[in-house]
């Protein structure tokens, strides 16, 4: 599995820079990845912290922290994709060992398109991915402290960690009825990477809690022109009501129909795991505390996503999506978990899926 995700990432930028004959800056501008590495290029006293833009200001500093070094040596950008793409090869197998289920592992090298495009990128979607599930096997194994740091960490690499963070603690907790000792120690360790960041973003920026008041900040200031934010009622901050924006920003702006579509496919997979997940939970006592906490994790994701708020509540709900794919997957065992056949459908899927929106970022 892990080779078989370090060959398909590796064609896909093959194919990407033939078809486009674009070199790696072009590659990187259209991703988040210029943002974290500008993050990095502060994080590591490359760059003044006023150098940043608003918009790069937003990123959290777990992905820049684990691969800015690289600037110490003077190669940032093939150190930033190698550590990806090991951790993209890393998911797969971490799952498996986590669930035994090789068929459901076999997803986590290729789909869903999401996943595939954000882990093709050099971003910050496998080292969240790998931190949740290595959290998960050390709550599968006996050893709380260190799945509260590993969850505390997610909320370092993302605002989002915080429903994973707190899904590792309620498996914990759940199968005992009561905060013990093992409890109070994940708590503890849990918020040492937290404090972490605060402490960080103080001593950088003067402001501990920078990026949740940058994602409150107008969207025109953001990522959007100013046309575009007129269309959405210039809207401002990250939440809004559930599917509000999710149904809403299609009437309100033009988004193309295979867009559309496409986000639209997600919806009923959300509401048809969530109601799986909702079961799992309504009988701790037959699940064990990692499948508690797949399923938690899953469900606090999900309904993060769904209230996301203007613009990113639709355009990037796919990418959101994967940021509970581990529960996502495991809920979805008994309809994918002995089904090799299905990946003879969803492999070419993925992978056009993925090269349609990349070359239409690089085009556009």
């Amino acid at each position: 599995m892990a080779g078989s995700s370090l060959a398909l990432r590796s064609f896909l930028l093959a194919t990407i820079f033939w078809l486009k004959g674009e070199g790696w800056t072009e590659f990187i501008t259209n991703s988040d990845a210029g943002s974290f590495l500008a993050v990095a290029k502060v994080i590591y006293r490359i760059k003044p912290p006023s150098s940043l833009t608003l918009y790069d200001a937003r990123v959290f500093p777990g992905w820049p922290l684990l691969f800015g070094w690289a600037f110490k040596v003077g190669l940032p950008d093939p150190v930033m994709l190698a550590i990806s793409c090991a951790l993209a090869a890393l998911a797969p197998v971490l799952f498996f060992r986590l669930t035994g289920q090789r068929t459901l592992a076999w997803y986590l090298v290729y789909f869903p398109p999401a996943w595939l495009l954000a882990s093709t990128h050099p971003v910050s979607e496998p080292a969240y991915l790998v931190v949740i599930l290595l959290g998960l096997l050390a709550l599968k194994g006996g050893r709380p402290v260190l799945s509260g740091f590993l969850g505390g960490a997610l909320v370092v690499l993302r605002a989002f960690g915080v429903a994973w963070s707190g899904a590792l603690l309620v498996g914990l907790v759940a199968g005992r009825r009561r905060l013990d000792r093992a409890a109070v120690g994940f708590i503890a360790c849990a918020a040492i990477p937290v404090a972490g960041l605060f402490l960080l973003n103080w001593r950088i920026f003067g402001d501990p809690l920078l990026q949740l008041h940058v994602y409150a900040q107008p969207l025109a200031q953001l990522n959007i022109s100013a046309s575009l934010a007129a269309g959405l009622h210039n809207p401002s901050g990250h939440w809004g009501w559930p599917f509000a924006n999710l149904i809403m920003t299609p009437w309100r702006i033009h988004v193309p129909l295979w867009k559309t579509l496409y986000i639209y496919s997600h919806v009923p997979v959300v509401l048809l795991l969530a109601r799986e997940a909702w079961g799992v939970l309504r009988r701790p006592a037959a699940a064990e505390a990692w499948q508690l906490a797949l399923a938690c994790g899953y469900l606090g994701n999900a309904a993060l996503i769904l209230c996301t708020g203007p613009y990113w509540g639709f355009e990037s709900f796919d990418r959101y999506f994967v940021w509970g794919l581990p529960g996502a997957l495991w809920l979805a065992r008994r309809w994918l978990g002995d089904q090799p056949r299905w990946h003879w459908l969803l492999f070419p899927a993925s992978v056009a899926l993925c090269l349609r929106s990349i070359m239409s970022h690089l085009t556009g």
